[in-house]
């Protein structure tokens, strides 16, 4: 993923919790709010709850390279924000987890490459 990609503001994480639009399935939430620029920006949620820090960034890890292969429509901000359960999810679960979310947000440019 790229750095632009990135979204780190805390600022924007709170308005997204705020006034973003929710979708939610067993092990992921994705909350997703306009950001009026020409690309699109993903930030991951993963509290302690998940485990420990090893763990925690396994899981960004996944969901980073899960989204990072779909062809997301521009203009958008994205909060993926795990659920009890992700720490045991494989690379396949997550992925297609965050596909379900983006498809039911409605943020893909095409049908997903490689879903299933």
């Amino acid at each position: 993923m790229q750095r632009r990609q990135r979204l780190t503001e805390s600022r924007r994480f709170a308005e997204i919790h705020r006034e973003g639009i929710s979708a939610a399935n067993r092990l992921l939430v994705l909350r997703t709010l306009r950001n009026g620029l020409g690309h699109s920006r993903f930030g991951f949620v993963v509290s302690k709850r998940i485990g420990n820090a090893v763990t925690r960034n396994l899981v960004k890890r996944r969901l980073r390279e899960a989204i990072r292969h779909n062809d997301i429509k521009d203009g958008w901000d994205a909060v993926f924000i795990a659920r009890r359960g992700t720490a045991n999810a494989d690379y396949m679960q997550l992925k297609q987890a965050a596909n379900n979310l983006l498809r039911r947000a409605k943020l893909f440019q095409t049908r997903p490459f490689h879903d299933q």
